[in-house]
């Protein structure tokens, strides 16, 4: 007897539908899935993904020439005003007359604490919404005052500090001196959270105070990596890879400059009966280098006979 194989079943265009329909939705799933994953591993482990997210081409040079008295370039620097506290209650009002160029290639920020218990007044400014960097080397030449209550800083913000807020855009403290130059302090902020921080710390004894001369304070970024150095000398080398968990990296986006000189708040405390009753920020210069510009050697680095990095 001759069996006969009847063909297969041509499927119906219903039965086509389904199985594409089928597929679409695996397909969707596996993609939310993968979204799922990248999303936590960025998250909770700070990973930043390869690749320069921001490019800079732009050098800065500003040495502060100008007449005595006269604001800073406004094409690149906004003079802060305003008390409140600025989140440390700090005692300070910042005013536009407290920085000021000095007719002699520098700028300056006077704190005035007056002897009768009045407001203090002091100067910050910054470059936000007019200069930012992702990665390069950005460099101030700066004379620090000391003094009881005082606190000068040369730090940067994340330009995202006006949709993100902080801690979520990223704090970088290339150096401040509380009450002291003897001691300088150099700090790295980011999220873990929607609210919660996290906090590098690194702090450097001084065999001669900071406030006896200038000093040249510099941060060096690079992808995954912050450098900060005084006079080229190496006092906190960051990388991502350091962030204690859950903390994020935010240190890849662009960050704008500030300098200030604050009066008592949360860290220094309130000013006492031998804080000068004038005190000065003196800086000389600032620059910028791009990342394209700087080279593969992070500053500071140093090699043995052999060619080896120490």
């Amino acid at each position: 007897m001759t069996m006969t194989t009847s063909p297969p079943p041509v499927p119906t265009p219903a039965a086509g539908r389904v199985r594409r329909r089928r597929l679409g939705w695996a397909l969707l799933a596996a993609i939310v899935v993968l979204a799922l994953v990248l999303g936590g591993l960025w998250w909770f482990t700070g990973f930043s993904f390869p690749g320069q997210r921001y490019t800079d081409s732009t050098r800065l040079f500003d040495d502060f020439d100008g007449a005595a008295g006269s604001e800073p370039n406004p094409d690149v620097w906004s003079i802060q005003t305003g008390g409140g506290g600025w989140g440390n209650e700090e005692l300070q009002e910042y005013t536009e007359d407290a920085v000021a160029l000095d007719g002699d290639g520098a700028l300056v920020l006077t704190a005035t604490v007056p002897a009768d218990g009045g407001t203090p007044t002091s100067g910050r400014l910054t470059t936000q919404g007019k200069w930012s960097f992702g990665y390069g080397r950005l460099s101030a030449r700066i004379k620090l005052p000391d003094g009881q209550g005082l606190l000068p800083a040369f730090w940067l913000l994340g330009d995202k500090v006006t949709t993100v807020g902080w801690p979520a855009a990223g704090e970088i403290d290339i150096v401040e001196t509380p009450n002291t130059t003897t001691r300088s302090a150099h700090h790295l902020h980011g999220p873990t959270g929607a609210s919660d921080h996290w906090a590098l710390n690194e702090g450097v004894d001084m065999p001669v105070p900071l406030s006896q001369d200038f000093h040249v304070y510099t941060v060096e970024k690079r992808p995954g990596r912050v450098i900060i150095a005084i006079d080229d000398q190496v006092v906190m080398d960051v990388e991502e890879w350091d962030v204690p968990l859950p903390g994020r990296w935010v240190f890849d986006d662009p960050t704008h400059a500030l300098f200030s000189l604050a009066v008592g708040g949360n860290w220094p405390g309130d000013p006492d009966s031998t804080t000068p009753e004038t005190s000065e920020m003196v800086i000389d210069w600032i620059s910028y280098t791009p990342a394209d510009q700087i080279g593969e050697t992070p500053i500071g680095t140093t090699y043995d006979d052999t060619g080896a990095e120490r």
